[in-house]
């Protein structure tokens, strides 16, 4: 009887054990189940509804949130007291600033530039084009005196000027655009090259031209006349051929006359 009666007493002592464990097995189990990516309201709050037999320590499992930090959020007394039903806070969702980057730098809105009339520098230069080919050489002299004008062909602008002969005749501001050169030479000199010049000056440039005179008395030394016609050799030398046979003859008539 004593046996069975301590046989009993042990068999309901194990039952009452394996209770015991089966619901602690049970209370245990939520300790490894989270609940993923809670879901903040339109707020940003993370809320969290207290059931049943939920403790600080079962929801800091099941939602990851230190026990500190639900107590804090919530003013929890020390003992983090939950009343099933209610909500709780566990956190507070803010959407990310984002950092300001470097403000771009506006392109700067530059004018259009105005179209600009600049000027340019003329000068002339009449030489002496002692053996006639038109062309400038470092042998050949300045001619002073010559007349030089330069006009503008739509506009007034009109540069005159007379050359030195020792240096060019410069005009350094002259409006750019299309004009005329016209030289006169000296009254004893006739020109060499063409005397009247179209020419198109642009702003910046630096522009010589260049004109050709020889004297007269040059043209003379050459054979050519003023007229342009040109004297033969053979022609002199027989016309003082002819002036010396009668020379000899006045002479001749003079001696024989002299005799008789």
């Amino acid at each position: 009887m004593i046996l069975k009666k301590t046989i009993a007493f042990f068999s309901a002592l194990f039952f009452f054990v394996a209770v015991l464990s089966g619901q602690s097995a049970v209370e245990a189990s939520p300790a490894f189940q989270t609940l993923a990516s809670p879901t903040p309201d339109l707020d940003g709050r993370i809320l969290y509804t207290v059931t049943d037999n939920d403790t600080c320590l079962s929801v800091s499992l099941k939602m990851g949130v230190e026990i500190d930090t639900i107590r804090n959020l919530n003013n929890l007394d020390e003992n983090c007291t939950l009343i099933s039903g209610t909500q709780i806070l566990l956190g507070i969702y803010s959407t990310p600033t984002p950092t300001a980057g470097p403000s771009p730098t506006p392109t700067e809105v530059l004018p259009t530039p105005t179209p600009f009339n600049g000027n340019a520098s003329l000068c002339i230069y009449l030489f002496e084009d002692m053996n006639g080919n038109a062309t400038a050489e470092s042998t050949e002299r300045g001619i002073g005196g010559g007349a030089v004008s330069v006009t503008k062909r739509s506009g007034s602008e009109n540069f005159t000027g007379l050359t030195t002969g020792i240096d060019l005749l410069c005009f350094p501001e002259v409006p750019e655009g299309e004009y005329n050169i016209s030289v006169a030479p000296p009254s004893e000199y006739n020109a060499t090259t063409n005397m009247n010049y179209p020419i198109l000056i642009k702003a910046g440039d630096t522009t010589q031209v260049n004109f050709g005179a020889q004297k007269q008395a040059a043209f003379e030394d050459t054979g050519t006349t003023v007229e342009g016609t040109r004297r033969s050799p053979l022609m002199a030398i027989l016309g003082i051929g002819l002036m010396v046979c009668g020379a000899a003859i006045v002479v001749i008539f003079g001696i024989i006359k002299r005799r008789s």
